[in-house]
């Protein structure tokens, strides 16, 4: 999960923060804490709230894939989070979801990436990220 922080947080523009097992209070009923997630504003613009909502959530996972593929990535939709990544370690890949649907709890564009492979979030398209750097 640290080599996922540093990744993001290496091509953060000014005016983002990344927030780190914390949570976010995207519905009534759960505030999930994804492993990395990227805020719009400072980190004390929510020093008495958690953030509703993120441009960017990954989750790292190993035990807990069908947990982070079935009910974080539905709530992640719902809430309309624009852009969610696995980072599956078994695997050795990131599996990158785009463009919410929330209508059926889904994600438009589906991807997976491998060691070698580079991407940009959506949201900051100028920052390139190699996905060997996320992994172990």
């Amino acid at each position: 999960m640290t080599l996922v922080a540093e990744a993001v947080r290496g091509i953060l523009p000014p005016g983002y923060h990344l927030q780190v097992q914390a949570p976010l209070a995207i519905s009534d009923d759960g505030e999930p804490e994804p492993d990395v997630a990227v805020i719009q504003g400072a980190i004390r613009d929510y020093a008495t709230r958690h953030p509703t909502t993120a441009l960017l959530v990954v989750e790292v996972a190993d035990t807990s894939l069908d947990l982070d593929r079935g009910r974080k990535k539905a709530a992640y939709v719902r809430a309309g989070i624009p852009e969610y990544w696995i980072l599956n370690l078994p695997a050795r890949n990131l599996e990158v979801y785009r463009d919410p649907e929330p209508g059926v709890e889904t994600y438009r564009t589906q991807r997976t990436l491998r060691a070698g492979d580079e991407m940009s979030p959506v949201s900051f398209p100028i920052g390139r990220i190699s996905v060997s750097a996320l992994l172990p």
